[in-house]
């Protein structure tokens, strides 16, 4: 009478694994079919790169004028720390 139960349980613990094993193989596995819902590649437009290239150079005429501004600040300082250390 042992080996039955034995086998028994031996039977649902490896049908147990082999399920186990076959889901992960299942979710790790790639997608055959797009679903509907899900969005797809598309090339970037004439215009959305225009616009791309516009934000840039927006930004590097704002990144410009900071620059600027910070040399005439570091500059102004410098006259100022000279006229003052002048003095001393």
């Amino acid at each position: 009478m042992t080996p039955i139960p034995l086998s028994l349980s031996r039977l649902i613990a490896l049908s147990i694994q082999a399920l186990f094993w076959v889901g992960t193989a299942v979710a790790q596995a790639p997608d055959q079919q797009s679903p509907p819902n899900r969005p797809t590649l598309r090339q970037p437009t004439l215009s959305s790169v225009q616009q791309q290239e516009g934000l840039q150079a927006g930004a590097d005429q704002s990144r410009s004028e900071a620059d600027r501004k910070m040399r005439e600040m570091e500059r102004r300082l410098n006259r100022t720390l000279r006229s003052v250390c002048s003095v001393c």
